[in-house]
């Protein structure tokens, strides 16, 4: 009986734990209806928020949300969507580095990562948020806290 107490009382904290150490980042993309998902680049690890198709970086999608509509250079580059711009594909039409991503099921997805940092899936900032498909990131978009 003590036994089975005491294992009922290390889940209880350790689930606490767990739900305590979400980041803010990953709060937040959960609450705006996107899936955290982290993207392999080499050794390194991109955080991402999908909303279906869509994708933006975490950290971006944060600052915007957390500090009253600041756009990083992804959020500004995709609302301020040109299709015409195409020089060095999608990423460099907006002087971002084209990076390709992984994720644990070996899907790869090609991120444009800014100078400040911030990041977006290529066919995201491509279709812009004209596209239905965009429409959960656009919806994500549309207030701040």
């Amino acid at each position: 009986m003590m036994r089975v107490l005491l294992l009922t009382v290390v889940l209880a904290f350790s689930s606490v734990t767990a739900w305590a150490a979400e980041s803010p980042a990953r709060r937040i993309c959960r609450t705006e209806g996107g899936q955290f998902w982290i993207l392999n680049v080499g050794p390194k690890e991109m955080v991402m928020c999908f909303f279906g198709q869509a994708a933006v970086g975490a950290h971006a999608l944060y600052t915007f949300k957390t500090r009253s509509g600041h756009e990083l250079e992804a959020i500004q580059a995709y609302r301020q969507h040109d299709p015409s711009s195409v020089r060095g594909g999608v990423c460099g039409a907006y002087d971002a580095e084209a990076v390709t991503g992984k994720d644990t099921a070996g899907q790869t997805f090609t991120i444009c990562k800014f100078s400040d940092g911030s990041l977006i899936e290529g066919t995201t900032l491509w279709l812009g948020p004209d596209a239905g498909e965009n429409d959960g990131l656009n919806k994500a978009l549309s207030s701040f806290y």
